[in-house]
């Protein structure tokens, strides 16, 4: 259990690490479209409308405002009581009617003692810091989700233009084909293969609009009604630079919102269990006030004095609930620090696997098919290759290209995802070599 939560008067502050998270990202995509393209929409438009309209942190902010409340009621003391008693009427014999009642008008005020008002105001405001810290999260979560679905669509872009690029080489293969199929020069079969390529392109290309247009209602989904007429996204996804040690990028987890949420927690189990304890010291009532005796005319003063005496009654059974929820926030804490550790390992591993992809893509293999490409269309011009070369050129050619397209998404995803975990920026992207 760590220090901070041991019994007695807390008054630490929760703080929070600074909000400039998806800093890599937001430096990769413009900060806003040009004018010719005004329903493009940038990341940081993007995470602006999130954070504007999700109905989470509006939540999560009404959340606050009804922990100032509790901070403001815990701070008011009892109200005083007013009371009256009559004696000596309406009975029998020479108290018969009202000729020798004696009538008490009197003021009561209860004295808190034990500090409960001070731990209780302590509770109410630990309770806030809560209410701040899992707004804090919320607003992470709402930041990472926004940028992964960003990331979505631009990849789903991305993979359209490589669609469109193969229907187009595809398409421009039919006219020759046809040309040589007259003349004798080729076979009406490779025609016809030209044709199927160019259908399953064409088929292809549907599929990544479809793609789009689901990731475009996805994204649109956690903007609001103001982000429903944007077309498409601005980025590049080439902008990749190395991942830092995994080390550097677990340091400081402690300072993580996600745990500092705990820290917030049992800071107010603490508070709640100072409550517990100033309940078990028993309050005093003191009274005051005239006496008036009817028979005489005659009027006096009274004064009186209570307080429970605690001989079975001492709280103590809510403070023993009291100090194991305290005992149990250090538990749940560091079940919360294990969970977030693997989520920033397993996102970890998938931006190095991802890395590596687009470094082996971009080394080698995307060269090597731009290079047999090129080969075969001057081969197959030169009646060295023939139409199947060519095709499966263009398709290998536009395999590697989704591929990388893929291998760029999941970094920049797991960029988003880990900058959400650790609320700090990851990385400074420079351009990756093409």
């Amino acid at each position: 259990m760590p220090s901070i939560f041991r019994h007695g008067r807390v008054r630490t502050r929760i703080r929070f690490p600074g909000t400039c998270l998806f800093v890599g990202l937001l430096a990769i995509w413009p900060a806003s479209a040009s004018a010719d393209a005004g329903q493009v929409l940038t990341l940081r438009q993007a995470i602006d409308l999130s954070l504007s309209s999700d109905p989470r942190l509006k939540a999560g902010t009404l959340g606050i405002r009804a922990a100032d409340g509790r901070v403001t009621q815990a701070g008011l003391s009892p109200n005083p009581e007013a009371s009256i008693e009559i004696e000596d009427s309406l009975g029998s014999g020479a108290y018969h009617g009202f000729s020798r009642t004696q009538t008490t008008l009197q003021i009561s005020q209860l004295f808190e003692l034990g500090g409960k008002l001070e731990r209780r105001v302590e509770a109410a405001g630990a309770s806030r810091r809560v209410a701040v810290a899992d707004r804090e999260v919320v607003r992470l979560d709402v930041m990472a989700g926004t940028t992964e679905a960003y990331v979505a669509m631009l990849g789903a872009q991305k993979r359209l233009a490589i669609a469109e690029n193969r229907l187009a080489r595809a398409g421009r293969l039919i006219p020759g084909l046809k040309r040589q199929a007259q003349a004798g020069a080729s076979s009406s079969v490779e025609v016809t293969r030209g044709e199927v390529s160019v259908d399953l392109a064409r088929i292809e290309v549907d599929r990544a609009k479809a793609a789009v247009a689901s990731a475009r209602r996805n994204l649109a989904s956690r903007l609001g009604p103001q982000a429903a007429s944007f077309a498409s996204v601005a980025g590049d996804l080439d902008r990749t630079t190395p991942p830092p040690p995994l080390d550097a990028v677990l340091a400081d987890l402690d300072a993580n919102p996600r745990l500092v949420r705990w820290n917030a927690l049992g800071l107010q189990r603490d508070a709640e269990l100072g409550v517990q304890r100033s309940l078990a010291m028993p309050d005093l009532t003191v009274g005051i006030g005239p006496r008036r005796y009817s028979e005489t005319g005659d009027t006096g003063v009274v004064f009186s004095l209570s307080m429970p005496i605690p001989v079975n009654n001492r709280n103590q059974g809510a403070i023993v609930e009291a100090r194991r929820e305290l005992e149990k926030v250090g538990q749940d804490q560091q079940a919360a620090r294990d969970a977030l550790y693997r989520d920033i390992s397993d996102a970890y591993g998938e931006l190095q696997a991802a890395w590596d992809e687009i470094g082996r893509l971009k080394g080698a293999t995307l060269p090597s098919a731009r290079k047999a490409m090129s080969g075969v269309e001057s081969g197959y011009g030169q009646g060295r290759f023939g139409v199947i070369d060519l095709l499966d050129a263009q398709n290998t050619l536009s395999e590697a290209e989704s591929r990388l397209g893929d291998a760029l998404v999941a970094y920049h995803s797991a960029v988003a995802k880990i900058e959400g975990l650790t609320a700090r920026p990851l990385t400074n992207p420079v351009q990756f070599p093409n």
